[in-house]
């Protein structure tokens, strides 16, 4: 049993009449009548009592115009839903983001995307930055928001804004109503950072910031993201360089305080698989990249 018979069963159901079914199909009558003959013995089943009057649906054809309909609206449904997702109307999106990208940008671009394509259902996943590269190059993940530097073989990377670093610390701090504060003068501080295997590029990034100023931190306290960092911060147990955007999580009892002289910036960058992307994927990098700064 085929669709195109089901077409021309419902065809002849509806019309009681093989010569208009016939044209309403745009099909001449003998090879119209042949079909539903076919699908009759196909099905084992008398659909239509004919006679040189008229044209009557047997209980059995009552029942399979019923399902006829049913599955042709199903078919025509499943067609217009493919296409939707071919086109980049609906679908899934599965981004990738790293927690300190959480802030700022990636607000942004999911407003801006889920307003422009509110079809397409988002999966979002926070992840470690070598689990990103590898669920990218492997086509568990179609687009992700890193921290520069990010190389992986296969994923492919833009930049999409850039930002400096700056010192957090806690408000009782000493250094805390200073208005300049020297790198160099917080040598002898410990230092709350995330684990390097999280972020290893963003990790060295701000470690070679303090080797450039002549020391290197005392990392005395870890966490694995950028809000339990800043929490341990507030809590007086030490300082951290963090990006700008850090700042959005700003818990009271903590201040954050430009570093002068660090010219080395935070930049957050699109990162995709090299080939295969998908429409969906596409248009999300479109919009991020006009929104990139």
């Amino acid at each position: 049993m085929e669709f195109r018979q089901l077409q021309l069963f419902v065809a002849v159901a509806e019309e009681l009449h093989f010569g208009r079914a016939a044209a309403r199909v745009r099909m001449a009558q003998p090879p119209f009548s042949q079909q539903i003959r076919k699908l009759e013995e196909e099905l084992g089943a008398r659909l239509l009592a004919r006679s040189s009057r008229r044209v009557a649906l047997t209980p059995a054809g009552m029942q399979l115009l019923e399902h006829a309909r049913a599955l042709l609206v199903k078919r025509a449904e499943a067609v217009t839903s493919v296409q939707r997702v071919a086109e980049g109307e609906t679908g899934m999106l599965r981004i990738g983001f790293g927690a300190s990208s959480a802030f700022g940008v990636l607000p942004e671009l999911i407003r801006g995307f889920r307003e422009k394509y509110p079809g397409i259902a988002l999966r979002m996943e926070d992840r470690d930055s070598l689990d990103i590269g590898h669920a990218l190059a492997n086509g568990e993940l179609d687009v992700a928001i890193v921290r520069a530097p990010f190389r992986y073989a296969g994923v492919d990377t833009e930049s999409l804004r850039r930002e400096r670093f700056m010192l957090a610390l806690p408000e009782g701090h000493p250094m805390a109503q200073r208005r300049r504060i020297t790198l160099a003068s917080l040598a002898n501080e410990p230092f709350v950072l995330f684990p390097r295997d999280t972020a290893p590029g963003l990790h060295d990034t701000i470690v070679s910031i303090c080797i450039e100023a002549g020391f290197s931190p005392a990392v005395m306290h870890q966490a694995v993201s950028w809000p339990a960092v800043i929490s341990l911060v507030k809590a007086g147990l030490g300082v951290t360089i963090a990006p700008a955007s850090a700042q959005a999580v700003l818990p009271g009892g903590v201040v954050f305080r430009n570093l002068p002289g660090v010219t080395i910036q935070a930049e957050l960058l699109l990162a995709h698989a090299r080939h295969a992307r998908s429409v969906a994927a596409e248009r999300f990098r479109a919009v991020a990249l006009s929104s990139r700064l």
